[in-house]
């Protein structure tokens, strides 16, 4: 997002709640909002929700799970085989959104799981303005769309990169996206990033051993391009890391 299309939230209302400022800050960087759209936004102040590592966010014990906005954490969207092999459909940062809006689209039904311990609060009020007066909203539902959409890109992108990359171009790709999708929120500085998944999770996500993994991110780090250190990536050429990982527009959002 544009510092001059931050600065257009208006002060006190971006700061009442970190999940309320990082969907501002996701909704912003694709829509400028009218005032009764950052308010309803900013109204979003149920009591966060915590959530364990390897446990479920929105579990269907009602028949469908409750729309909820990630507030800290990493999850992710797993699709378990009959004979117990793991396939990750995406990672989930803050300022995702997960659960059923009523729309009942394979996305947005897909369970989510905790990767690290997670905070969530309800949207639930939310979207049900929306589905009440979407004409009072129509800077944020388009927002809102695109969010979705947005996602379904990513995982065109984790299908050809699982499909017909390299080891290092699933690695780095994946790296410069994370790069990206936290800039989005305002976790980066200076090349910097938080990154909790351990190597075993990014074998999961990119289907590679937890060796072969190991041995990219050691060949990144000797030919000083990424380092990773205590959870923080560090990203020291995004120039030859985005044309090693093969991305076309790594300006993008994501």
């Amino acid at each position: 997002m544009t510092d001059a299309r931050m600065q257009r939230i208006p002060t006190g209302i971006a700061t009442r709640a970190i999940g309320t400022e990082l969907l501002l800050r996701r909704l912003y960087a694709l829509k400028t909002l009218n005032p009764d759209e950052v308010e309803l936004v900013a109204s979003l102040d149920s009591k966060p929700r915590r959530h364990e590592p390897g446990t479920a966010i929105c579990p269907k014990s009602d028949g469908s799970p409750h729309p909820r906005l990630i507030t800290s954490g990493w999850a992710c969207r797993p699709r378990i085989t009959a004979d117990g092999r793991r396939q990750m459909l995406g990672i989930l940062l803050p300022g995702d959104l997960i659960g059923d809006r009523g729309e009942a689209r394979p996305l947005t039904t897909s369970p989510a799981v905790a990767l690290t311990p997670v905070r969530t609060v309800s949207v639930a009020k939310l979207f049900d303005a929306l589905a009440a007066t979407p004409q009072n909203y129509p800077n944020l539902v388009a927002a809102l769309n695109k969010m979705d959409l947005i996602e379904e890109a990513r995982l065109l992108d984790l299908v050809v990169r699982l499909g017909c990359h390299t080891a290092i171009q699933r690695v780095a790709g994946s790296l410069l996206e994370f790069y990206q999708r936290s800039s989005f929120i305002g976790f980066t500085h200076e090349g910097t990033f938080p990154m909790p998944l351990t190597q075993e999770k990014l074998s999961d996500l990119l289907g590679l051993s937890l060796v072969h993994v190991n041995r990219v991110i050691s060949q990144l780090r000797r030919e000083k391009l990424v380092e990773i250190r205590c959870g923080i990536v560090a990203i020291h050429d995004f120039a030859r890391l985005s044309l090693l990982a093969d991305r076309a527009d790594p300006s993008r959002p994501n």
